[in-house]
This record gives structure tokens, C-alpha cells and sequence, in this order.
């Protein structure tokens, strides 16, 4: 009886970690005039700032043996009146996510990475319904993933929702701004492409929610990423050659697409695609407009 018990726990326990990659954020998320609530509750951001982890998600109701919880259901905070919590309080939950199995897409991405800090994914938000003198139970009010044991809670932030530009405005062919540049250096989900709706962490310092990104890609003058070959600006062997040298600065520039800042961190700018002509790479360029 006990080995049919453990194995029906198995089972459960394993249904229940199928369904959690199975959860979407709560909201459907619409492409039109201006970012989502999915869209801001949900960019997650990465930072070398470090985070508390004074407050965090003990378990949830059915912990055993459910592992995971999401939209609606309650989880227990290690928190209560005793450290100033009260009914009503609004929490975010944080994890910090790394990618095991990272293939380098650009020459300066790691180091870049490192120097822009820990990734975060945010995972949802909650609101304080019990209050106990050394716990909380909060109700899950908003789900971008499944919430565990051990995410870390702090207290809740309203970003920006920015709006978008026409979508007739992006310039193929646009001059550079002048304003300041960066790489796309990591992306939601670890993604290596990224296309409208995404987001990516640029290692831009200088902007602010609502400020507009441009992407684009030089013609590369050697080979620094694995979807460039390098030195093709003016001849390809057994394709053409041209009579005269063009390096690759003399050759323009393409314009991929246009993003919107959603967040910033001392480090890096969370920055959500809205418009492209095709698919963004990480290594790939971003400018001020």
C-alpha cells in the first residue's frame, strides 16, 4: 500500500510539473496600440543589484503533493504581522533563471553578460488575504509562470505600460541617431532570436521607461557572431568582387526593428520588440531613437 501511495505521489508530483510549463501569464496578450499588463508585469529584467531574500514562498495549499501553484490558488509567505505584513499587501514574485545549456552567439556576449548582472524572470503577483503572526497566505492575483518553493517576493512595483509607435514610421533605411549604442545581450526565456512581442536586455544605461530602441546590424568586418560570416562587404569568393575596397563602415547599415524600454536596472534596459523587418539576434545592435 505504502509503494502504491509513493508511486501515485510520483505521478502527481510529475503531472504537476507538466502542467506548470504549460501556464501563460493571465492575460491574452493583443498586439496593438501599446504594451499589455502581461507585457509589463511579465519582461523580468537583469540586474547587478542585489536582491533580498527576506521574503519568500514556503509552500501553498495541497503541498503535498503539489509542487506548484498558479492563477487563484494560495501559497504561504515568510512573512506575517510580526514583520509588518498586513491584509491587502501586494507582492511580486522573482526568480533568478540561468540557462544551462547556452551556446555563445556573439564574441563579447559573455562578458558582457557578466558585466550587466543575474538574470530575473518574473513569475506572477500576490495579495495578502491571512495574516498569522509568522506567515502570510496570499492569494496568486496574476500568473506569468507557475510559482514555487523558494521564489523570492518583494514588495509589488506598477511599471510603465508605454504606448507604440506607428508601426509606418520604421525606417529601413534610417540614419544613425547619433545617441547612445549597445548590444542585445540576453532575452526572455534565453531565446537566441527573438521576433514582435519579445522581449531582450540590452546594455543600454541612459534611457528610461517609454524611450524608443532601434535595432540594427552592421555588415560585420570579421567573424564575431555565428549567423555573420565576416569580411563579405564588397567581394565573396566565386560570387563577384568589386574593383575598388569597401570595408564594412562603408557599406550601410540594416535596420531590423524598433523596440520599447519597459524597465531599467543600474545595468541594463528591459526592452519589448514592437515592430521588425526580421528576426533580432542576440548580438545585434541597439541605438537610441
Amino acid at each position: 500500500m505504502r509503494r502504491i501511495a509513493l508511486a501515485m505521489t510520483c505521478l502527481l508530483t510529475l503531472w504537476a510539473a507538466g502542467a506548470a510549463a504549460q501556464v501563460k501569464p493571465d492575460e491574452v496578450v493583443e498586439r496593438g496600440r501599446t504594451a499589455t499588463t502581461a507585457d509589463s508585469y511579465c519582461a523580468g529584467m537583469v540586474t547587478n543589484q542585489e536582491v533580498p531574500y527576506d521574503t519568500y514562498v514556503v509552500s501553498g495549499m495541497e503541498a503535498d503533493p503539489q509542487t506548484v501553484w498558479s492563477s487563484g490558488q494560495y501559497i504561504y509567505l515568510s512573512k506575517g504581522s510580526a514583520d509588518g505584513v498586513k491584509i491587502g499587501d501586494d507582492f511580486m514574485v522573482m526568480r533568478p533563471v540561468k540557462d544551462f545549456l547556452h551556446v555563445q552567439f556573439f564574441d563579447q556576449e559573455h562578458s558582457l553578460a557578466n558585466s550587466m548582472g543575474q538574470q530575473w524572470a518574473d513569475i506572477g503577483r500576490i495579495r495578502v488575504v491571512v495574516v498569522q503572526p509568522k506567515v502570510s497566505i496570499a492569494q496568486i492575483t496574476y500568473s506569468c509562470s507557475y510559482m514555487q518553493r523558494g521564489d523570492y517576493a518583494r514588495p509589488a512595483v506598477e511599471y510603465t505600460i508605454p504606448p507604440f509607435k506607428p508601426l509606418k514610421d520604421l525606417d529601413r533605411f534610417a540614419p544613425p541617431s547619433g545617441k547612445s549604442t549597445g548590444r542585445v545581450v540576453r532575452a526572455k526565456e534565453y531565446l537566441a532570436a527573438q521576433d514582435r512581442g519579445q522581449v531582450v536586455y540590452v546594455n543600454l544605461t541612459d534611457v528610461k521607461p517609454g524611450d524608443y530602441i532601434r535595432f540594427f546590424r552592421p555588415t560585420a568586418r570579421k567573424e564575431t557572431a555565428i549567423y555573420q560570416i565576416g569580411g563579405m562587404s564588397d567581394h565573396v569568393d566565386g560570387f563577384g568582387k568589386t574593383p575598388e575596397h569597401w570595408g564594412p563602415e562603408d557599406i550601410p547599415r540594416e535596420v531590423i526593428g524598433e523596440g520599447v524600454v519597459l524597465r531599467t536596472t543600474p545595468t541594463s534596459a528591459s526592452v519589448l520588440i514592437f515592430n521588425e523587418f526580421r528576426e533580432i539576434y542576440l548580438g545585434d545592435f541597439v541605438e537610441i531613437e
